[in-house]
């Protein structure tokens, strides 16, 4: 017996000595590619809300408030922005750790020395590796506090189980269970979803918790003792009445969580209830085809088998441990597909149970060998763990350049340009911010105490609260100053307000007419035709290939216009003269077109040309140019040229492999592009792009699968449209969303797509009651999520080539 624990003491040493490893190298690979400041929107809120101790958004995330206030006081290590950041790493590191604890827990006595181990340490690399989890571990947010205290969860019950299984249940863990259940009560309710897996796990574990059979007693020492500690937890939550009660120059948030509906409206997200649930049972097969595709974004095939393979073995051999597993992805899976926001944040928490399932899937590959070979050959298990071991690594090692948000600096290069912009101008301007661009200056204000000065410039949140809330913001202070917007916003064009570019990310609203000059960095006066070349704003840094290469063109027409003149500009080597130049010839989609234009007005659009995919690094000539969409007619300038002179352009090297453009459909903005698209209905089956067409009926359902793959690193929030068309490009029918409806964004406060990944995507199109018969199409495309301007095509030598694609034809038949 004396043996057996020593045995077991040596074991739990060794395993807090691997799992402190395991915390220490992923945390300094989070670390080396963390971000090193501020990021835009949540990310921010959730550096400064803690510091200045306010309430955070729905649910209040108490406990995440307490935490990262203590932490960035505790931590001296950098700026409060880093140490936000930091706190995340250490969050994601301490995952990868209970993963590693997790499976561990569960490793068969049968598989004794450095053989045993190896599993639990592929569970803790593979969670270090899956890219959910990464990129939730670089900035600040409280979605991967969530799921470390689901994973601490499973863990304390784990170990609680084990100390079962070597002698007696050691309730310490149970007690520890219970103090982080109500810890992630106060964090946020998703993580009480998994409570009913919990409870049936302890009761089939202890059946005697409750009730003693034996002694026919209730057993009141143990659930009260464990309610104590689950009231301990919850007590955090006593952060929200008393900050709202206390006095203070500053609450960031709700004042009114020191009431009962203050506090309930507040801890429940009730005014967020219309995300959840979102999606109905039709929905289902659609809904697990999502799943799939993000879950083969964290882990390779052979992984994820081993998670397949975990489960069955759990079921086979230890079935309580099986229910627990079985019951807490079945609950957070069903509950976590069917929301609409926020998805990928949510799916962090049974990702990280299914990681630990990939530990005892190896547990039992291993087992099986154990069984079928010769002891002498135990080298030969170990090499087999150790070759499972190197593929999460080997998966690190190749995202890590990818994934890294390093040289991230966007959110303070928006700060630099604001206060560059308006401090000390006395302009009296008012500056719109939607919530992302406005955190940034909160922060600036709140932490590093640099409030802007109302004399310069007044900012305003933009809610959206009504239709048009840009329209109706800037109708509310267009008599209070100059007013401006942090990026572009359609619907003010819309309205016939015209939006000057001043920089980056902001524009100036000007009623029409607008007819103040234009202060542009390369000012000129060329004329072509009816119109004036004022002056032109390019970037002054290397660009990347596939990057946006923003172009400011201010234009003028003395005498209104009938014909649409419209610029289009050459890209062209200096390096080498066997690269044709690249002619992007824009799309009209949102822009103020000539016929519109006011006589002497000056018009100042921005043009993004994106560096070509496959272009050679070098010096490019940059020239414009100006055609006559109505007539067809190039314009000429003086001298006869018909293009002028702009300056150039230095593209580098893309840092990045890049797929076979050739075999695409499509290349989507340089950003997605189209593998691959299926249309079903009626059991026909067609795969763009088909010639015969998909014959239905009206109120069929048209099924459609777009395969996409990462091209690059995305710099804007697109939205994929699927519409249904006719002869006369009138939308039929359609369906418009983000990525995997909603569930991978391209874009959320910085790159959510890493360059390879591949997605499948499901969308529905019913064509409606009333569609005469005849011939349709299926046309897809992205746009911007807020800007709506349509994402444009290119072919693989970087010309422009629309802003769709045609999948095939579709025939409606009575």
């Amino acid at each position: 017996m004396s043996d057996n624990l020593t045995l077991r003491a040596i074991s739990r040493r060794a395993d807090l000595l691997i799992g402190g490893a395991v915390f220490v190298l992923v945390f300094a690979l989070y670390v080396a590619t963390l971000a090193p400041g501020l990021v835009f929107g949540d990310p921010a809120e959730y550096t400064f809300v803690p510091h200045i101790w306010g309430i955070a958004h729905p649910p209040g995330y108490a406990f995440q408030t307490v935490l990262g206030g203590l932490w960035q006081r505790l931590v001296p290590i950098g700026s409060i922005a880093y140490r936000a950041n930091l706190l995340s790493a250490a969050a994601g590191a301490g995952i990868a750790a209970l993963v590693y604890g997790a499976a561990r827990a569960l490793t068969s006595p049968s598989l004794g020395g450095p053989v045993g181990y190896l599993p639990g340490l592929l569970a803790g690399a593979s969670a270090g590796a899956a890219t959910d989890i990464w990129q939730h571990s670089l900035h600040a947010n409280a979605h991967i506090v969530t799921a470390l205290l689901a994973t601490a969860s499973l863990f304390l019950l784990l170990r609680w189980w084990r100390s079962g299984q070597d002698g007696e249940l050691n309730k310490r863990w149970l007690f520890a269970f219970c103090l982080v259940a109500g810890l992630s009560v106060t964090h946020h309710p998703l993580l009480a979803f998994s409570f009913p897996a919990y409870a049936a796990f302890i009761l089939v574990v202890w059946p005697g918790v409750v009730y003693s059979a034996q002694e026919r007693a209730i057993n009141w020492r143990t659930p009260l003792t464990m309610v104590g500690f689950a009231l301990l937890g919850l007590s955090v939550w006593l952060y929200l009445p008393l900050r709202a009660s206390l006095p203070a120059p500053l609450l960031f948030g709700p004042d009114n969580t020191n009431t009962l509906d203050g506090f309930l409206d507040l801890v429940m997200a009730r005014g967020l209830r219309v995300n959840l649930f979102y999606f109905g049972l039709r929905d289902l097969p659609d809904r697990l085809l999502v799943f799939w595709s993000l879950l083969r974004l964290q882990a390779s095939l052979l992984v994820i088998g081993l998670m397949a393979v975990g489960l069955a073995w759990l079921w086979a051999r230890r079935w309580r441990v099986a229910l627990l597993y079985t019951l807490f992805l079945v609950i957070n899976v069903g509950f976590i597909i069917n929301t609409i926001q926020d998805v990928m944040a949510y799916l962090m928490v049974p990702f990280g149970a299914l990681l630990a399932l990939a530990g005892v899937g190896a547990i039992a590959l291993l087992e099986w060998m154990r069984l079928r070979t010769e002891a002498e050959t135990r080298l030969v298990r170990i090499t087999l763990a150790l070759t499972l071991l190197a593929i999460p690594l080997g998966r690190a090692a190749l995202l890590a350049p990818l994934v890294s948000l390093r040289n991230y600096r966007e959110a303070e290069e928006w700060v630099a340009e604001v206060y560059d912009t308006f401090e000390g101008k006395g302009e009296g301007a008012v500056l719109l911010n939607h919530w992302e661009h406005l955190t940034p200056l909160w922060y600036e204000e709140w932490v590093e105490g640099r409030p802007l000065d109302e004399a310069d410039v007044r900012l305003v949140f933009v809610a959206t609260t009504s239709a048009r809330p840009w329209v109706d913001n800037v109708w509310a202070n267009i008599d209070a100053g100059p007013v401006y917007v942090s990026g572009y916003q359609r619907e003010l064009i819309d309205e016939g307000f015209r939006l000057r570019p001043i920089g980056p990310h902001l524009y100036r609203v000007l009623p029409p007419p607008a007819v103040e000059p234009a202060e542009m960095a390369i000012m000129l006066d060329a004329k072509a035709g009816p119109l004036t070349v004022v002056g032109v704003d390019l970037p002054d840094r290397v660009v990347l290939p596939g990057e946006a290469i923003p172009l400011s063109v201010a234009l003028t027409a003395p005498e209104p216009l009938a014909d649409i003149i419209f610029p289009y500009t050459t890209l062209s080597s200096l390096d080498s003269d066997e690269q044709p130049p690249i002619t992007f010839q824009y799309t009209t989609d949102s822009h103020w077109l000539t016929p519109y234009w006011g006589p002497g007005e000056v018009i100042v659009e921005r043009y993004d040309l994106r560096a070509p995919l496959l272009v050679e690094p070098g010096e490019y000539e940059l020239r414009l140019g100006l055609r006559n969409l109505s007539t067809g007619e190039e314009l000429t300038f003086a001298g006869g040229e018909t293009t002028l002179d702009l300056g150039t352009i230095a593209i580098g090297r893309s840092p990045i492999g890049l797929p076979d453009l050739e075999e695409l459909l499509a290349d989507i903005g340089h950003t997605a592009g189209l593998e691959g698209a299926v249309a079903t209905a009626n059991g026909q089956r067609r795969a763009a792009v088909w010639q015969e067409p998909l014959v239905v009926e009206v109120g069929d359902t048209i099924r459609v699968r777009l395969a996409w793959t990462a091209l690059g690193h995305p710099d804007t929030n697109l939205k994929v449209f699927v519409h249904l068309i006719d002869g006369a490009n009138r939308v039929i029918a359609q369906q418009d969303a983000p990525p995997l409806g909603g569930a991978f964004p391209t874009f959320l406060w910085f790159p959510k797509w890493v360059p390879g990944q591949s997605v499948v995507d499901p969308y529905r199109l019913t064509v409606p009651e009333g569609t005469p018969p005849g011939d349709y199409l299926i046309e897809v495309g992205m746009y911007g999520f807020t800007t709506f301007q349509r994402a444009p095509f290119f072919d693989p030598a970087g010309n422009l080539s629309g802003d769709r694609f045609i999948l095939g034809a579709v025939r409606v038949e009575e």
